[in-house]
């Protein structure tokens, strides 16, 4: 776990990671956030042993640390600042909650109630064990810090397509769950002034979809703001197969009328993706998009047309790179928000250098470039599509090679069941945790960090979570030199 407060004592953690993200692009976050910002995976723990004030608005120290508190969890992975809350209890105790909740001084409070039952992932310790994850109801609060280097920095475009992109800090909130085994009696509790409440229970709806979730659209064209008829939405179910490419099955689908509007009905309930697509425009995915059973759920989409970047791909001297991979993973479209195709466009430069990512929507890019012993292109920059006649200049960068190993020699990737990490860290970084870079240990005892600018390193390895309670191998210095492999062995005891 990246210590962001050493002087604290540990905390009883977990840390999620979801999925095996490739070194280049943890790298990239790191580089593309601010240097003041610990790239971190979410975090999350049991009970309800106190925690401190993470610079939260005033009074959300008390709500974090009531009692009922049975876990949390902070994220977002790349950054943090989101905090939740999750508690269990009775009418009485939510009473409790609810009246600290409104003693919050923050610009609004916000009251969600949902139907139940709620069951929360972050209680989970792991995928076999019979843990009780249901929630009755969840305390979410951002530090406003974080969320303004997020989403509102001018220089970072990443996530973009999030809804609280370039938005202001979304305020305290109070998620309650009713039925489904919850003890909270909702017709006997009484509100506080100065919550805002919306209710989001199938009950409260007065248009319902029959047979399951519902769906409206208004689909529009992003320069013009003409209706766009004939655009088919999709509804998709994810299917996960264990070491299976990720999949999706279609369950639902219609066309827009002549007015862009588009209403499905009978969908499964649960977390869908929305796949938007017509004849001369991007393809965009709405994602994650929760539906509850009696619920319509609305959507206004803009398509953008298509265009593409040319450019050249050089080395520091001047000369074409081939074969080099270049890969878009941020699209800000005209309207400045996110736009997020099925997939991200990736192509190779030829013999020359030259290359062309086509199929993005008129506006905004973040893009990289990478090649074999060179390090990655600027990442912060913001490119406008189109364009045409692009430079990209790649350093020369040298590799590091880590293999673990146990005290008999032998080649070392679990800890007890857990998955050991090894992390980087310029050695001249002032802050514990900035620009740290992570990488998961593979089955045979080896981790690679591939173009990293030649340079100085603190390296360290833990497993992955890690409760604070085992030794742990020394911190190494390494140097890394252009075009060279820099070999390091780690011995756990």
């Amino acid at each position: 776990m990246n210590q962001t407060h050493p002087e604290k004592p540990p905390m009883q953690s977990r840390i999620k990671s979801f999925g095996r993200l490739p070194f280049v692009f943890l790298f990239i976050c790191a580089m593309a956030l601010s240097a003041s910002t610990a790239l971190a995976l979410i975090m999350s723990g049991d009970g309800d042993n106190p925690v401190e004030d993470e610079g939260w608005p005033e009074g959300a120290l008390a709500v974090a640390n009531l009692k009922s508190r049975v876990g949390w969890w902070e994220g977002p992975p790349f950054g943090g600042g989101e905090w939740q809350f999750l508690y269990r209890g009775d009418t009485e105790t939510f009473g409790q909650a609810l009246a600290a909740f409104a003693d919050i001084r923050a610009p609004a409070l916000e009251l969600v109630i949902h139907d139940g039952p709620e069951h929360n992932r972050f209680l989970e310790h792991d995928e076999t064990a019979k843990t009780d994850t249901r929630v009755d109801w969840a305390f979410t609060v951002w530090v406003p810090e974080k969320w303004h280097r997020l989403y509102n920095n001018p220089t970072l475009i990443f996530d973009a397509d999030d809804p609280r992109f370039r938005q202001p800090v979304a305020p305290p909130q109070l998620d309650v769950y009713l039925g489904g085994g919850g003890k909270v009696d909702w017709a006997k509790v009484k509100m506080p002034a100065g919550i805002r409440v919306r209710d989001e229970r199938a009950s409260a709806v007065t248009a319902k979809p029959i047979g399951g979730a519902g769906l409206r659209a208004d689909i529009f064209d992003m320069a013009t703001g003409k209706p766009v008829c004939s655009a088919h939405i999709t509804v998709e179910q994810l299917n996960r197969v264990p070491k299976q490419p990720v999949e999706y099955e279609r369950i639902a689908e219609a066309a827009s009328d002549a007015t862009g509007r588009v209403q499905i009905e009978k969908i499964p309930p649960g977390f869908q993706r929305v796949r938007v697509a017509a004849d001369g425009y991007v393809p965009r995915v709405l994602d994650n998009n929760r539906f509850s059973e009696g619920i319509f759920t609305s959507f206004i989409v803009e398509l953008a047309r298509p265009a593409r970047i040319r450019g050249m791909v050089i080395s520091a001297d001047g000369k074409p790179i081939q074969g080099a991979e270049l890969h878009v993973f941020s699209i800000l479209a005209l309207n400045g928000r996110g736009y997020k195709p099925p997939e991200l466009p990736t192509t190779k430069s030829d013999q020359a250098g030259q290359f062309e990512l086509a199929g993005l929507p008129v506006g905004y890019i973040q893009f990289y470039a990478q090649a074999r012993g060179y390090h990655v292109s600027e990442v912060s920059k913001i490119h406008g599509v189109p364009a045409t006649n692009m430079v990209l200049r790649l350093a020369r960068a040298g590799d590091i090679r880590v293999s673990i190993r146990d005290k008999e020699g032998r080649a070392l990737s679990l800890d007890e069941g857990h998955q050991l990490l090894v992390q980087i860290q310029p050695k001249e970084s002032l802050e514990s945790g900035s620009h740290e870079m992570p990488a998961l240990v593979k089955a045979d005892g080896t981790a690679d960090f591939l173009g990293v600018l030649p340079g100085e390193y603190r390296l360290t390895s833990r497993p992955n979570p890690f409760m604070g309670t085992k030794k742990l191998p020394p911190e190494q210095i390494i140097t890394v030199r252009a075009g060279e492999v820099t070999s390091v062995e780690i011995v756990y005891e």
